[in-house]
């Protein structure tokens, strides 16, 4: 039968007027049965943890350590769910926020690396598996891995190189493509008080130098540095509580803002997934800012903002900008503002023509958005990536 008109219903027996051929018992053929044939495959089940964070990218977050623990914890808390604490300490451990399933003890070192980065090291060398194993527990799918570290301890600055390259085996076992460009780390680089200990100061030193030189050779990407001294200086008036917590929150917040935005839409201009993913994978390191702008009715304001918002930031100073490769800035304003104020768009054009000049020959990635909430204002967002490592600030460091 070739086609439905050649389709005679059976009658008598007939098949297209022809009699059915009626088997006997004796013809017919004898097929052994499977066990297997009792047995129905269930859908496979996410074992892994699920991203909540409604952003466009899916990160994993690696915290070595007590401040590494921390700013893992903050990211767990803007639903960044798939992260693993690590640490020498146990007390530090339970005073992380994330859940139990995410924690991993180095065995080794039960009490804490006392700040011997090498110590720290040869621990993590020997724990390399569990933490290897751990990813494959937690992670699943992910586009990208932050390894989170403060550089002034020992078990940060001792375990980041280490972690770094397992986090990079683990990005090819997923198949993810150029997996170097895919695992990049967040680190803070100790206050002024801190670093009056040499040890400290050494640490720290030697630590961020090593990271740097990974990622000014585009094997590691990208590198963002927090400056706790930057912070002391710019934001006097925090208290001891705030301290820390403002931060973790900020840098957390940050790249959040980028994530989330890359997911939504925009009638005037877009920043997508891809923009986000191609600031984040071209090496080197990555500095990010904000301001909010309410006389953004004069022509410079928001170039005035876009040079200003660099300078308040929590992340480390003495950058050469015009080494940079790639610009994402993104402008939200209030729908008020864009339907109403005359010339805000080529002040924003202003604003965008101002960072391509003063980043050398970055790509910019741009981006405007119109929300409901920010009437009366408008928000300005800049990551710049791909520099070369703060040399000056480093020295600094050692005194």
């Amino acid at each position: 039968m070739n086609n439905l008109d050649d389709i005679i219903y059976l009658d008598h027996k007939k098949v297209n007027n022809e009699p059915i051929k009626i088997l006997e018992e004796k013809d017919m053929a004898v097929i052994p049965s499977v066990d297997l044939e009792d047995f129905e495959i269930p859908e496979e089940e996410e074992l892994t943890i699920g991203d909540e964070s409604g952003g466009s990218l899916t990160f994993g977050f690696i915290g070595l350590g007590q401040c590494g623990g921390r700013i893992a914890e903050a990211f767990h808390r803007l639903g960044y769910k798939k992260n693993i604490v690590i640490n020498t300490a146990e007390q530090d451990l339970k005073k992380n926020s994330v859940p139990n399933q995410m924690l991993i003890q180095l065995e080794n070192m039960r009490g804490g690396a006392g700040k011997n980065m090498d110590v720290a090291k040869e621990t993590i060398e020997a724990e390399k598996n569990s933490v290897y194993n751990k990813m494959r527990e937690i992670f699943g799918n992910v586009t990208n891995i932050f390894v989170c570290a403060g550089l002034g301890g020992g078990t940060g600055g001792g375990s980041i190189s280490t972690t770094l390259e397992i986090a990079k085996k683990y990005m090819k076992y997923i198949d993810v493509p150029n997996p170097e460009q895919r695992v990049g780390a967040i680190v803070t680089l100790p206050t002024q008080g801190e670093s009056s200990s040499p040890l400290v100061a050494g640490n720290a030193y030697q630590a961020a130098n090593e990271l740097s030189s990974l990622a000014d050779k585009n094997q590691v990407s990208p590198v963002i540095i927090v400056d706790n001294a930057k912070v002391e200086s710019l934001y006097k008036k925090l208290t001891v509580a705030k301290f820390f917590p403002t931060i973790n929150n900020s840098v957390a917040q940050l790249l959040n803002i980028f994530n989330v935005i890359s997911v939504e839409p925009s009638e005037y201009i877009s920043f997508d997934s891809t923009d986000f993913q191609s600031v984040l994978e071209v090496g080197g390191h990555m500095i990010m800012g904000v301001s909010v702008i309410k006389n953004f009715e004069s022509p410079t304001s928001i170039s005035e903002a876009l040079k200003k918002n660099l300078s308040k930031t929590l992340l480390a100073s003495n950058f050469d900008l015009s080494t940079a490769q790639a610009v994402a800035c993104v402008v939200v304003g209030g729908i008020e503002e864009f339907d109403t104020v005359e010339g805000l768009m080529d002040n924003i054009n202003y604003g965008f023509d101002t960072i391509a000049s003063f980043t050398g020959n970055a790509k910019v990635h741009r981006g405007v958005y119109s929300d409901e909430n920010r009437n009366g204002s408008v928000a300005v967002y800049t990551a710049i990536s791909g520099l070369k490592k703060p040399s000056e600030r480093y020295k600094k460091i050692k005194g």
